[in-house]
């Protein structure tokens, strides 16, 4: 869901309120107070949509294949008639037809579909076991995989069922378990297809024609219409917080709006590049920047793509990026394999940023000839947070105002151009109604268990009130977490309320564990105890093999069992019943 920006729109802004009056600035809105009537100017990024009682769907992660694709393909149909009162009785049975549905299911759910215009309001509700949960022993289905790849990746296409019968018979053979159902083996196929697959069955060139997309034009003309998004390594080393160990070079992901040249928005860290740097820059790029809290108006570019063109990198391919860049209307595109020309965009705007930290103290320059002999390490002495800074200035104050060769203005006047109306008014981009809900869905998870101390999660303890009905639950839980803000982690309930779970212990709520340092000697002597505990601990096990074995001997030589122990009771004897008293023995005892 968005938030159009336009003059009249009531909203809220700062807990109170408002009605927008129109823009102050690319970075700011004039609005008033419908309570007290008052004029006042507002960040955009604190702007939000007036309360809804509609409730979420649940996590785009728990719904099947087969039920995202026939809601989305629904969602793509009823799309074009979302504005429209009425769908005509014509389209509608068309609709019907092409999805196999009757004409009342029609109307239902375009009724829900006007509700909620996105695919995952179309999802029906299902129950029974989680999607992906796998019952098989893990040594079966590393096995059942591995013949998968060896008897069906390959040019003489086996039938799956050959595949399927080689398989049971290589469980059988190598852990003498019982095979997996056909089922089990099938299910397993179908998840390992893909380009790979078609690719060692039926050549490059066919799987290409399968999985690649079409080659098509860059050219774009308005802002947010296309965006590239890619890696680099830095060329300069940066060091601790303490500033007395170097941690190397940073990764940069960088993503640029192609029709203005705009670095639309970008992520720093020293992790090597995966889903979780490509899902925090899609974050940095769709919301309003929080460097505009630092430095007002400094960076006025935000708002949702239409497309968004990345490599084919296995970053790229994570399924809750392609699931959230659907959810939200947004087409995400692979270039094709060998084209580097379809990424010339953002390689030249990565190779203009890295020249200009070519100026800091610490840089590795573009090679081993160009730096020389010069010691980067040595040298070294921005951090990791000084070097993301430095990167907003020189990207908003220098790269942004400097002219585009190719646009013939700098990207920053490209920008405001492209959001001027005919009548010369500028249209800020629309705003997500809901940037929390936005940021679940590219946040990466992990699945724990809610126990009666809280969530145990990545060293720390994590527990709010809200997770007291999920005690107890015979299932883990999807885990939602900032890499950035540790402190906290985010929860979905099963009845749809998403909760922000503070960390209560461990490094995530500052905590700091000492560790008591040993010094060289005393782990010497350690070490040296532990070794003699060892030796006499064989000793004894040696010494009563050796003795129960010379005694056993001697009384077979002699024709005798060892005797029984004496205080204890033979077997037999406990099966004999007591002896019943008589009559005599009777009145004895009470004589």
């Amino acid at each position: 869901m968005s938030l159009r920006l336009e003059p009249g729109t009531q909203c809220v802004a700062n807990g109170r309120i408002v009605q927008i009056d129109g823009p102050s600035g690319h970075s700011d809105m004039i609005v008033r107070d419908c309570l007290t009537g008052e004029m006042c100017t507002v960040p955009i990024r604190r702007i939000e949509s007036m309360p809804s009682g509609a409730t979420r769907s649940g996590e785009l992660g728990h719904i099947t294949k087969d039920e995202w694709d026939r809601s989305a393909a629904l969602a793509d149909s009823l799309r074009p008639f979302h504005a429209c009162s009425r769908i005509p009785a014509a389209e509608i049975k068309k609709i019907a037809r092409k999805h196999r549905i009757s004409v009342r299911q029609v109307q239902r759910v375009r009724s829900r579909f006007q509700r909620n215009p996105r695919p995952s309001g179309l999802v029906r509700d299902r129950g029974g076991r989680r999607t992906g949960t796998n019952l098989l022993d893990p040594k079966v289905d590393e096995v059942v995989r591995h013949a998968i790849r060896t008897f069906y990746f390959r040019r003489e296409r086996a039938s799956k069922e050959s595949v399927v019968r080689k398989a049971q018979s290589a469980v059988r053979r190598a852990l003498k378990l019982d095979p997996p159902s056909r089922t089990a083996i099938l299910a397993r196929i179908r998840q390992m297809e893909g380009y790979e697959c078609d690719r060692a069955r039926f050549g490059a060139k066919k799987a290409k024609q399968k999985w690649e997309p079409r080659p098509g034009s860059l050219k774009v003309q308005r802002p947010l219409e296309l965006i590239q998004i890619d890696h680099t390594p830095a060329d300069v080393i940066v060091v601790t917080d303490n500033r007395l160990t170097e941690l190397g070079r940073p990764w940069v992901t960088f993503a640029i709006d192609v029709g203005t040249r705009s670095v639309l928005g970008f992520y720093v860290a020293m992790l090597a590049p995966s889903s979780i740097s490509v899902s925090l820059c899609i974050e940095h790029c769709v919301l309003p920047k929080p460097e505009n809290d630092r430095y007002p108006g400094i960076w006025p570019m935000y708002g949702l793509p239409t497309r968004i063109l990345v490599d084919n990198g296995k970053d790229f391919r994570s399924e809750a990026l392609e699931r959230g860049c659907r959810e939200h209307g947004i087409e995400l595109s692979f270039r094709p394999v060998r084209t580097p020309h379809y990424g010339a965009h953002i390689e030249r705007l990565i190779g203009s940023m890295m020249r200009l930290t070519h100026e800091l103290p610490g840089t590795t320059c573009s090679n081993v000839r160009e730096r020389g002999d010069y010691d980067s390490a040595k040298h070294a002495r921005l951090t990791l947070e000084e070097f993301r800074d430095w990167l907003v200035q020189k990207i908003c104050r220098e790269y942004h105002t400097r002219n585009h060769r190719e646009l013939g203005v700098p990207p920053l006047i490209a920008w405001e151009r492209g959001l001027t109306n005919d009548q010369g008014i500028l249209v800020p981009p629309r705003l997500l109604a809901n940037p929390l809900e936005f940021r679940m869905e590219f946040l990466p998870g992990e699945y724990r268990r809610v126990t009666r101390t809280g969530i145990e999660f990545r060293c720390s303890r994590y527990w709010h009130d809200d997770l007291a009905p999920l005690v107890g639950l015979d299932h883990d839980i999807l885990v939602r977490y900032d890499p950035r803000l540790p402190g906290e982690v985010w929860v979905r309930r099963p009845d749809g309320v998403l909760v922000t779970v503070p960390a209560v212990a461990g490094p995530a709520a500052g905590e700091v564990k000492q560790r008591l340092a040993i010094d060289d000697a005393n782990r010497k002597r350690l070490d040296d105890e532990t070794d003699k505990g060892y030796e006499a601990a064989e000793a004894i096990v040696e010494q009563a093999r050796r003795t129960t074995e010379s005694a056993r001997r001697v009384a077979r030589k002699v024709g005798k069992a060892p005797p029984a122990n004496p205080t204890l009771p033979l077997f037999s004897e406990l099966l004999v019943p007591p002896p019943v008293a008589t009559g005599a023995m009777r009145s004895q005892t009470w004589n």
